[in-house]
């Protein structure tokens, strides 16, 4: 009989909880995961404007400062609440498990900039700077920016209607405050400063319709994929009546002599004819194998996909396994997904083993690794292995099932249990 394969499992405790510290900290800076590409885009996108919208008033607090005399004592302070605090709701609603609500967020901050900028002339005083400074309203700096959060949601006419309203605006506000009146060759600057925010849009526009591409092209390919596999089953079944027709149905018919034919042909045609009735049936007679030939072609798919990997298997010869041949070739190609995605993921260094529980009504395999790790629950929806390959693949067998457990740092088992169903 042949030995396992030597195995040494390592354990790293101290590589471990610095991994793990840093996946919590990686949790609160990038935020919860998304199902697409499209929701991630957004979600960055919103924190970037709402960070950039803090950046810039925090940066202007000296111009702020020094332009109060301009106005009354009170819109220095509600200016910058209005501009800052919907960019910080921004920010904090990006971390929510769900981005909801992102288009009045985003009109939240459209309208507290104008309000802002439209205050200002209530609460101008009449007076001007006496030096030659080229502002005298700090909104000014930035008009167009909260537009750009209209855009990560595809309201374009929204974006752009908020980008000349607040730049023209803001330029007016900037002109009676340094002189008194209008000076209409200036509005030329704000031409400048819409020209270069629509920069910035046309790229959150291509970024965010990219992302919905990417979207609208993985389902498609997932469409295709079940049907592909539609087909498949199609033609398999296709395949099997035509087998059965050729090797049995054919091949009696062709064995028939003159005469009274022998009763080994009336026995295999009595079965060739039950099996014809059964071959539309949901649930057909399956196939079985015996635990050995179970074992041997478990320790013949694992040599096969891998030769490194350690093999222990406890089998209960007590009472004969009888095994659907399904079950044993879809358990075989989970765990041999299992083992490809160890051998691509766990680390160069890691070691693989499985282990296999053969008992007459249930089957366990575990496919266990000592390398790096990783958070099931950040697993992208494109990533087929683990989704398609082993879950999908087990829990559409009859008592099939199959458990993924893994964290950073302290490796990964992968756990394909099926249980035999008597109702099935």
């Amino acid at each position: 009989m042949n030995q396992p394969a030597a195995t040494t499992v390592i354990d790293r405790p101290a590589v471990a909880s610095s991994s793990a510290h840093l996946h919590q900290w990686r949790q609160r800076v990038i935020g919860p995961p998304d199902r697409s590409d499209l929701a991630r885009v957004q979600r960055v996108g919103a924190r970037f404007v709402g960070c950039g919208l803090i950046t810039f008033t925090v940066g202007l607090t000296p111009l702020i400062a020094g332009r109060a005399d301009l106005t009354a004592w009170w819109w220095p302070v509600l200016s910058v609440l209005l501009v800052a605090g919907p960019a910080l709701i921004l920010i904090v609603a990006t971390y929510r498990e769900q981005l909801a609500h992102l288009t009045a967020l985003a009109a939240m901050c459209s309208l507290g900039f104008l309000a802002a900028t439209a205050l200002w002339f209530v609460a101008w005083t009449g007076d001007v700077p006496s030096d030659h400074s080229g502002w005298s309203v700090w909104l000014v700096q930035f008009p167009g920016v909260p537009g750009l959060v209209f855009g990560m949601v595809g309201r374009y006419r929204l974006a752009l209607a908020h980008i000349v309203t607040a730049a023209l605006l803001a330029q007016t506000a900037n002109q009676v405050g340094l002189t008194g009146h209008l000076v209409p060759e200036w509005y030329l600057g704000s031409l400048m400063t819409m020209a270069l925010t629509c920069v910035f849009l046309a790229v959150a526009v291509v970024t965010v319709r990219t992302a919905a591409l990417l979207d609208d092209t993985r389902a498609a390919a997932m469409q295709a994929a079940a049907a592909s596999a539609a087909s498949t089953a199609v033609e398999t079944e296709r395949a099997r009546f035509a087998a059965l027709v050729h090797d049995k149905v054919i091949a009696i018919l062709l064995a028939i002599d003159v005469g009274r034919p022998a009763p080994r042909l009336a026995t295999q045609a009595a079965l060739a004819l039950d099996e014809l009735d059964h071959r539309d049936s949901e649930n057909p007679p399956a196939s079985v194998v015996g635990v050995d030939e179970f074992v041997q072609r478990v320790r013949t798919a694992v040599t096969t996909t891998d030769d490194e990997v350690g093999r222990e298997f406890s089998i209960d010869h007590t009472v004969a396994g009888r095994y659907p041949t399904g079950v044993v070739s879809e358990m075989i190609d989970a765990m041999c997904e299992a083992i490809r995605n160890s051998g691509r993921h766990a680390g160069a260094d890691a070691s693989c083993l499985v282990v296999g529980d053969f008992r007459a009504d249930r089957v366990t395999l575990a496919i266990v690794d000592d390398g790096r790790g990783f958070d099931p629950g950040q697993v992208s929806p494109e990533r087929l292995g683990v989704a398609v390959g082993i879950r999908r693949r087990m829990t559409a067998l009859a008592g099939g099932g199959a458990e993924v457990r893994s964290e950073p740092g302290r490796g990964t088992a992968v756990v394909l249990r099926w249980v035999h169903d008597v109702g099935a």
